[in-house]
């Protein structure tokens, strides 16, 4: 939910989904010339053969070395020269170690580090902060409407008339607090809004990087 709020065409694909939804997300991929995101469990790991996947991130290391060769796996699965694909894992220092056995199992002393621009990942940083308190706050909002929908149901089912004072109002029938956190994150809706309108500027000679895209 976080990468959609930050306007990315983002999908999930987990086992508690129904077969639909993984086929909708999984289609997002086979698309020309697509830039889809699919956050995926170890149940995209294996079987999953889609030659436009070009990258794939370890978002955490895995425990077993032929996890971490059917989740790579997953991209390159072209034939001649479109066979090419990235893998790249984000390394916490404690999963180091468990980092360093995979890559003795795989024969090597390490991979390529990937460099990261500091101006870039401030500007990303920044708007994951408001994405993710967005996020958090419309949890709370999208439970209540739940809970709410539930109950006027039941009540609609028994034949009985719905006391609105019964009713879940959210953040804004909440404490202080509570009635704080929905206004800021109206206000990082706002925010977020206006970053999102510009283009992110690399450290490197001003260089630029188009709306919320990584290409130049």
């Amino acid at each position: 939910e976080t990468l959609r709020i930050l306007g990315l065409p983002a999908k999930s694909l987990h086992a508690q989904m129904s077969q639909k939804s993984r086929f909708s997300s999984l289609e997002s991929l086979r698309k020309a010339n697509s830039r889809s995101i699919v956050v995926a469990t170890d149940v995209a790991a294996r079987g999953l053969d889609i030659s436009s996947v070009s990258t794939v991130v370890h978002y955490d290391v895995p425990r077993a070395v032929d996890t971490f060769i059917h989740r790579a796996g997953r991209t390159a699965r072209g034939v001649g020269l479109k066979a090419v694909g990235t893998s790249i894992s984000l390394v916490a220092p404690s999963e180091e170690k468990s980092h360093a056995k995979i890559c003795v199992s795989l024969g090597t002393k390490g991979f390529d580090e990937a460099p990261i621009d500091g101006r870039l990942l401030s500007h990303a940083q920044e708007r994951t902060a408001l994405a993710t308190k967005i996020v958090s706050c419309e949890e709370v909002e999208s439970k209540a409407s739940r809970e709410n929908k539930w109950f006027i149901d039941a009540a609609s089912d028994a034949g009985l008339d719905v006391d609105e004072n019964l009713l879940d109002g959210g953040l804004m029938d909440g404490d202080r607090r509570d009635r704080q956190r929905l206004v800021e994150a109206n206000q990082a809706k706002a925010k977020l809004r206006d970053l999102l309108s510009k283009p992110m500027r690399r450290q490197n000679y001003g260089k630029f990087l188009s709306g919320v895209g990584l290409t130049e």
